[in-house]
């Protein structure tokens, strides 16, 4: 306890320093422990949201952006696609779990989205205020839609053509609230369902065609063969979205990897730091450390003393890193893209900690060994009589 308190002191003699330097220290670790909690995050959404979807046939065009618009509703779908050319696949005895889609309309800025009943079953609700829709032109609501647009159930409204922009009205289709559906998914808080009938009667004058279809394989081998098949027989695109997914984690994990390494750099930059204010604290001090070897105090008393100082400055690091961390978890709608989601169990995981929290304390501990084997080789009698 007394060495704590002799490090407490010595540090406070020079709290600027070690402020700054708990700081920076806690900025690298913060960096490593926001990258890994994104990377964990998103890929738990990426398997949660994609489970039971293993087929994707949209129009041609990019498959990463198919899978943003049709899968997390964040883009804009690449076109529509005729429905007996999709119905033809659907078809095959492998193929279950089949969800048509279809976009076109908005209402304030939320998507209107046309779907059948399998979509319905496959939204995780917590909770549902009235009905699912059974005829065309009646809606559900997220409740967050709900919220921000005032409607309740037996309120009735017009969408507006395109999925964000208001290109035009169609006042001539009032479309009826029948239910209001609460869910923490992020691809479901800012959509308005209704049956896939309610898009093409109210785009009467265009094909009834669907903006996308997407369906479980259980065989696997036809999960890996059948997209390729598609793809050379038909004018349809055929995506695999755990592949895409992949393909989205890798570039995400390198965008990650130099994120880590500038974190880790301020880590030994703080490492470095703490060596150098350690070092300077012992020539100033010198006295009191000779003082502390004339009255009988062993080496291994001195070492508790030189190393205190360093284990105070990296655990005041580990606990701005923790609070940076709740920090950034209370205010993560602020900075994070839309449709991320933040899962608490994975966010406050202390288990992926342990690298970082090892590597801080042996970092801490180590920059203490060369000043107090430094000491060690002053004659502190010479320093005693100095002072």
């Amino acid at each position: 306890m007394k060495a704590l308190t002799f490090a407490f002191k010595a540090l406070w003699h020079r709290k600027a320093t070690s402020v700054f330097i708990a700081l920076i220290w806690a900025l690298g670790l913060l960096g490593l422990a926001v990258t890994s909690r994104l990377e964990t995050n998103v890929e738990a959404q990426l398997t949660r949201t994609l489970e039971g979807t293993d087929l994707l046939l949209v129009a041609k065009g990019s498959p990463t952006q198919a899978i943003l618009a049709n899968v997390f509703h964040v883009d804009q779908a690449t076109g529509n696609v005729p429905r007996a050319e999709a119905e033809k696949w659907l078809s095959h005895p492998d193929v279950r779990n089949v969800r048509r889609l279809a976009y076109g309309d908005n209402f304030q800025g939320f998507r209107i989205l046309g779907c059948d009943s399998a979509t319905w079953n496959h939204v995780a609700t917590n909770h549902m205020e009235g009905r699912w829709p059974e005829r065309a032109l009646e809606v559900v609501l997220s409740a967050e839609v709900a919220k921000k647009t005032g409607l309740g159930i037996g309120d009735h409204f017009h969408g507006s053509h395109g999925t964000v922009d208001d290109i035009g009205d169609h006042d001539h289709h009032d479309y009826e609230v029948v239910g209001i559906a609460s869910t923490q998914a992020p691809q479901w808080t800012s959509m308005i369902w209704t049956p896939i009938e309610s898009v093409w009667e109210v785009h009467e004058e265009a094909p009834m065609e669907y903006t996308a279809v997407l369906a479980a394989i259980e065989n696997p081998m036809t999960r890996l063969m059948l997209p390729g098949q598609i793809q050379q027989s038909s004018p349809l695109m055929a995506v695999s979205p755990a592949m895409e997914a992949n393909r989205m984690v890798g570039w995400m994990n390198q965008g990650g990897a130099v994120l880590r390494l500038l974190s880790f750099l301020l880590t030994v930059i703080a490492a470095l730091s703490m060596f150098l204010l350690l070092q300077s604290h012992i020539r100033e001090r010198l006295a009191d450390y000779a003082l502390v070897r004339a009255m009988g105090g062993t080496w291994g008393q001195v070492a508790g003393l030189v190393l205190g100082q360093n284990l105070l400055l990296t655990l005041t690091a580990l606990a701005l890193t923790y609070l940076g961390l709740a920090l950034a978890f209370g205010a993560s709608s602020y900075w994070l893209p839309a449709g991320i989601l933040l899962y608490d169990d994975l966010w406050w995981s202390l288990q992926q900690d342990l690298p970082w929290v090892g590597l801080s304390i042996f970092l801490g501990l180590f920059a203490g060994i060369g000043p107090w084997i430094w000491l060690q080789k002053i004659p502190l009698h010479r320093a005693l009589v100095d002072s």
